[in-house]
């Protein structure tokens, strides 16, 4: 017969066993998420309108063309940059708080063709020709990288997007592994 005195000797040496026992390494996780290094998470085409018109009273007729093309936007996360000290895990509540590294935005190119919209070359004028276009195209496209810079509605949509796929994306992650995740993000630089 096991006395009274015994049971609670046994309970304490477990519980002691139990709170020494190790707590999950989440080092794996960690850097099977660092090694993703860009996660690019959100994109969009901006379709830009380029004209070029030329009349005077030294010319005869009119010249107008109008040519479109589209410039392409990113929105990713340098997960090279993400610090273990950023995941914050709590194995008691089975929580995780993470900061993933800021929202970056960037230009990633254009089309290489602009496309005809319209034009109203006069008679007695010349067409457009590939050297008038290229030039055309180049002042569209700083006028657009100025825009961009000016105007933050286009960073700022896609920022949105990104994190909020960032937050669907980790927490998924997360939940796989176990966890609820509170999401958050660094301030850019």
């Amino acid at each position: 017969m096991i006395g009274l005195k015994f049971i609670p000797l046994c309970a304490i040496a477990a519980a002691m066993l139990a709170s020494c026992a190790k707590a999950p390494d989440n080092t794996e996780l960690y850097q099977e998420i660092k090694s993703v290094d860009k996660l690019v998470l959100a994109s969009m085409a901006i379709t830009k309108t380029a004209t070029m018109e030329s009349s005077g009273w030294y010319t005869v007729g009119k010249r107008i063309a109008v040519y479109s093309y589209d410039s392409y936007m990113r929105a990713y996360i340098d997960l090279s940059e993400l610090q273990m000290d950023d995941l914050v895990f709590d194995d008691r509540t089975k929580t995780v708080k993470v900061t993933l590294p800021p929202v970056v935005t960037e230009l990633t190119g254009r089309d290489p063709e602009m496309h005809k919209v319209y034009d109203n070359i006069g008679i007695l004028r010349s067409g457009i020709d590939a050297k008038e276009r290229a030039e055309i195209k180049e002042k569209a496209n700083a006028s657009f990288k100025a825009e961009v810079e000016e105007n933050p509605t286009f960073r700022r949509q896609l920022t949105d997007a990104a994190q909020r796929k960032a937050r669907k994306y980790f927490e998924t992650i997360f939940e796989a592994n176990g966890y609820t995740a509170t999401i958050d993000f660094k301030t850019s630089k």
